[in-house]
């Protein structure tokens, strides 16, 4: 990185490096216990690819969805409330 010696211009250019590096990462979405994905299948699994989110396996059981999905190389274990379309655990594998 080029330094100045004008204090304003390297603060400057701090934050627009830095604005750069979260403009970036912001392209994904990691998403969180009572975050909204949907009701369906479908939904759940749409919310998550427009994350960024590579999906492995959805399963579906009685009271809840479990989806296996990649992000940014981590894997990811995520429960959906297919009554609430909310996630209800988020586990990182």
């Amino acid at each position: 990185m080029i330094h100045f010696k004008t204090p304003g211009v390297t603060k400057t250019g701090l934050l627009a490096a830095a604005m750069a590096i979260g403009a970036c990462s912001a392209a994904f979405a990691q998403f969180e216990v009572g975050d909204t994905l949907g009701h369906s299948v479908s939904e759940i699994a749409g919310s998550l690819e427009a994350g960024g989110y590579e999906i492995r396996e959805i399963d579906v059981e009685r009271n809840r969805i479990e989806i296996e999905a990649v992000l940014e190389g981590s894997k990811y274990e995520i429960k959906v409330d297919p009554q609430s379309g909310q996630v209800i655990k988020v586990e990182l594998d």
